[in-house]
């Protein structure tokens, strides 16, 4: 997902964007469906007569809802990632929030970056920024397409800045 800002050098902003993961769904309808899961796997057990059937067959349900609640969480916790790109006409800031509270920096002259979409990386489209002496990923959760949509914006932007004809 993304979000952008563009404005003018009046504004100082060439554009701004952040960007994150795809959430298929919220935290009410991941607990909704729990419930669901939870009511399926274990009422089984109960229309058992008897106690050993059900006792055999009832540790198999509660490990598949725990390890189905446990997964979707990590998973919760692994969509706090973003990514916040700027580009400022002196400079381009890249921060990204990993899930673990953490934030990485990156940041670099735009007038000497360079802007690679690798269409045979580690991913198809794999988009990296490079400068300042090093080479950071950007968008890696994104898809293909998004990645080289993500591309032409920051390459459109850039090239603006270097016309400084901003209002294309």
């Amino acid at each position: 997902m993304v979000t952008k800002n563009a404005s003018n050098w009046n504004g100082e902003t060439i554009l701004s964007l952040t960007i994150w993961p795809h959430r298929s769904c919220s935290k009410k309808t991941f607990h909704a469906v729990i419930l669901l899961i939870a009511f399926v796997l274990l009422i089984p057990p109960l229309l058992f007569l008897e106690l050993k059937f059900a006792v055999a067959i009832l540790p198999f349900s509660l490990v598949s809802v725990s390890l189905l609640y446990l997964f979707c969480e990590r998973s919760f916790q692994d969509s706090k990632l973003s990514e916040t790109l700027k580009i400022f006409p002196e400079r381009i800031v890249l921060h990204r929030s990993e899930p673990t509270g953490e934030i990485k920096t990156w940041s670099a002259n735009p007038f000497w970056i360079r802007v690679c979409l690798h269409k045979k990386g580690p991913v198809e489209n794999y988009l990296t920024l490079r400068g300042n002496g090093k080479e950071v990923e950007v968008g890696s959760f994104l898809t293909p397409m998004e990645r080289k949509d993500l591309n032409n914006l920051i390459v459109n932007s850039i090239s603006k800045l270097k016309t400084k004809n901003f209002s294309s």
